[in-house]
């Protein structure tokens, strides 16, 4: 997060937000205060304006992948960390039970015609995280894996802290979580009356503090819009640095989108990811 007179940058992982705040701490000044913190009561309070960073979210996602095939990240710790993994495997290994008793079923004309799980991975475990999904950052197998299984509603204890006990985790997946943890004070309370997306927009339209979002795909225009309407007053020279500055702190993958999306994780990813996807107006890539 990044202090300054007048606005505060709240940044949200894989966004662009550190080539943001470096733009901005060269044109405002300020002070770092930590990297993706939460703002307190007393900064909100502050009669600053809050800006922060958006992307579409197939691309978080292979963002935050491919950050941990390079062993960084929160979520790649977590990951790897074997006492996550003690109490809840179990869990998922007898929720994939259940899942696949329902394929059965289905594939025996029984049931709800339109079920469609996000289907836990049938390997589990940390010697498959540390062997498998962060081993290789052109294998594509291994990022469809890693993303069931960190989109699956049962794996949210696993993935994040307070994830699982949120009602947000029935709503919306990991993305969506870390915008409401950052970006909407009160989140961290979020009522489990909260049970359909028109109810969850609201409750975000009504609280949301950080009113500025710079859309990753359209960052110079955006982050100027966002000054201009914080009533911050730049010079050609800085409105020129923002075009022209390069992105920094870009996780690397030896190949493009669409060699490691198929339908199954494009779909995926659109119904964990519902409500960023309307908020922001992201559309649903095109894969073969």
């Amino acid at each position: 997060m990044l202090i300054t007179d007048k606005v505060v940058f709240v940044e949200l992982q894989k966004t662009g937000s550190t080539h943001i705040k470096n733009l901005l701490k060269e044109t405002l000044g300020g002070k770092n205060d930590g990297k993706h913190n939460v703002p307190t009561p007393e900064l909100l309070s502050s009669g600053r304006e809050f800006l922060g960073s958006v992307r579409d979210p197939w691309g978080w996602y292979l963002s935050l992948w491919s950050y941990g095939c390079q062993q960084q990240g929160k979520l790649y710790q977590r990951l790897t960390n074997p006492k996550r993994w003690e109490r809840v495997q179990p869990k998922l290994v007898e929720a994939r039970k259940v899942q696949k008793e329902k394929v059965r079923s289905l594939a025996a004309g029984q049931g709800p015609k339109k079920w469609k799980p996000i289907l836990i991975p049938d390997r589990l475990g940390v010697d498959r995280a540390k062997n498998f999904y962060y081993k290789d950052p052109a294998d594509a197998e291994a990022f469809r894996e890693w993303l069931r299984l960190v989109c699956s509603p049962y794996a949210r204890r696993l993935v994040e802290d307070g994830f699982a006990k949120s009602p947000l985790g029935k709503l919306g997946g990991l993305m969506t979580f870390r915008y409401f943890s950052l970006f909407v004070p009160g989140s961290d309370e979020i009522p489990p009356t909260i049970s359909t997306q028109k109810m969850l927009r609201k409750f975000e339209a009504d609280r949301v503090a950080v009113k500025h979002i710079v859309r990753q795909h359209t960052l110079a225009d955006d982050l100027v819009h966002a000054l201009d309407s914080c009533q911050i007053v730049l010079t050609d020279k800085q409105r020129e640095k923002i075009y022209e500055a390069k992105p920094t702190n870009k996780s690397t993958r030896p190949h493009p989108f669409a060699h490691y999306y198929d339908v199954t994780s494009i779909d995926i990813v659109a119904k964990r990811e519902k409500f960023i996807i309307d908020r922001f107006g992201y559309e649903r890539p095109n894969v073969a």
